[in-house]
């Protein structure tokens, strides 16, 4: 009695195993990286397994059509990479023309920052010739930016210098300008080292009109804006 229900029992456990009660209860997702492992594959009935092996195909098409856009857009910007590099060899002599000007504004650059701010008067010297020395301005004309920056060590009559007397010699384009006896803003606007142009007075005259009423009326002392 008892081997004919051990033997019933082990019928009953092959009959189970067959029919699908070992099935295992989870569901493997591909699609978020979670596989069955051998083991539980093997516990997998036939139409679990089919499910299965259709989501693996299905999820590797994707990483498939994956992987050929990833390729596709591989070879579009090595393709674009090309023609920047092709863009560059033809660009390249303007390059090293813009690089050999940029070195001859900074050698330029270089050398007018290295002239000199002072001057002491030698025997002999008056305006025009320091003026016209190549360190100062190499130009006789501009003998009156000198005068003008060093009007009170001068004084009134610009023919009048001393050796040994320090002269100031600028070297920027100023954005303030103090206005002198006889000094009229078409004057000022006609200095080099201002706009070089008398005709644009207006420009100063705009800049400063919370100090000059009438632009026939400016006084000694006062001091300008000069937009730059």
């Amino acid at each position: 009695m008892k081997s004919r229900l051990g033997i019933a029992l082990i019928l009953l456990a092959a009959l189970a195993a067959a029919s699908g009660c070992a099935r295992v209860e989870r569901v493997a997702d591909p699609t978020a990286g979670d596989y069955y492992s051998e083991e539980e594959y093997q516990k997998l009935s036939k139409d679990q397994r089919l499910a299965y092996c259709a989501a693996l195909a299905e999820e590797a098409g994707k990483q498939q059509a994956c992987a050929d856009r990833s390729r596709n857009e591989l070879a579009t910007e090595q393709e674009a990479i090309r023609d920047l590099e092709g863009e560059l060899v033809g660009l390249s002599p303007r390059l090293e023309s813009l690089q050999a000007e940029v070195d001859a504004l900074e050698r330029e650059i270089a050398y007018f920052e290295g002239l000199p701010r002072t001057y002491v008067v030698q025997r002999g010297d008056y305006l025009t010739r320091i003026s016209g020395l190549d360190e100062i301005y190499a130009d006789p004309l501009k003998w009156r930016r000198v005068y003008r920056a060093n009007r009170k060590l001068i004084g009134g009559n610009p023919n009048l210098i001393y050796p040994d007397q320090e002269l100031t010699i600028p070297r920027d384009w100023p954005s303030e300008y103090e206005i002198k006896p006889g000094d009229t803003l078409e004057r000022i606007a006609g200095y080099w080292e201002i706009y070089g142009d008398r005709q644009t007075w207006r420009t100063i005259y705009e800049a400063n009109k919370d100090q000059i009423r009438n632009p026939n009326f400016i006084k000694p002392g006062q001091v300008l804006v000069i937009p730059r």
